[in-house]
């Protein structure tokens, strides 16, 4: 997203290109707004209330139906030159692998987000009752159960996506050498401790062991949508900034009227 003009101007899953998002949605509500991208903000959840809390270098992994990293390095935010940086879920884990709704092939998203943690179901067992097919959530949870009793499709499933979580995580690893990764948004609560552990392992035999023994993998400890929790966090810097200026403007024309010469 655009912050300066308010214009979405890429959305991969839901196919928006150029959309005046704070343009319309100010049509509707009487309040000032303030547009940015759900990776900043799930990584401003955990730099402020979170895992990443007191830390200078994080990377906070989103994982819900897209995926993608909000990164923080040396104590901030990390936008890029065009608030683009953390598509992570956008970069090539399989050469020539599954379609994804950039246009690409193999992507990590493909593998390890929601849709695709479906199709890594589907493959493995077409019929199993544990696959919802037009239900996102009602899969997940149905995995999440399943690893909880033992069912051996279930396992496997949840397996297999953290050999590709963990695969495309230490590629972050190696190059942001960060304090933290933190697993974050719905898919990694729910699947939770069991997929925390296969990602460790992971990562482990794919990362660089200097940059991997520095770095801790956690489970975002966010109770609620660390999304909405970030872009709560960006309305109050929006509003603390603009009392800020509004003191700046007062102190500057009292200065102005002390020094002005009598008339």
């Amino acid at each position: 997203v655009d912050r300066d003009t308010g214009i979405a101007e890429y959305a991969p899953n839901w196919d928006w290109h150029d959309v005046p998002l704070l343009a319309l949605l100010s049509e509707h509500i009487a309040y000032p707004l303030y547009l940015d991208n759900p990776l900043r903000a799930s990584a401003v959840a955990e730099l402020w209330f979170g895992a990443a809390r007191g830390r200078e270098d994080a990377v906070v992994v989103n994982l819900g139906t897209g995926v993608g990293a909000g990164l923080v390095l040396a104590g901030g935010l990390y936008r890029g030159v065009s608030n683009s940086a953390g598509e992570w879920g956008h970069t090539t884990l399989v050469l020539d692998g599954r379609l994804c709704h950039c246009g690409n092939h193999g992507c990590v998203e493909t593998y390890v987000g929601a849709p695709g943690i479906m199709l890594n179901l589907r493959e493995l067992s077409p019929r199993s009752t544990l696959l919802h097919p037009e239900d996102q959530t009602a899969t997940i949870d149905a995995l999440a159960r399943g690893v909880a009793t033992g069912e051996p499709v279930a396992v496997k499933v949840v397996r297999d996506t953290a050999r590709y979580l963990g695969a495309g995580i230490s590629d972050l690893v190696n190059l942001y050498n960060p304090e933290v990764v933190v697993l974050s948004s719905w898919v990694a609560r729910k699947l939770g401790a069991p997929l925390l552990d296969e990602v460790r392992e992971a990562v482990r035999r794919h990362a660089l062991r200097r940059p991997f023994a520095a770095t801790e993998i956690v489970l975002s400890p966010i109770p609620t949508d660390p999304v909405c929790l970030g872009a709560a966090t960006f309305a109050l810097e929006g509003a603390l900034q603009s009392v800020g200026q509004r003191t700046a403007r007062r102190t500057i024309t009292t200065a102005r009227s002390r020094t002005a010469p009598p008339v």
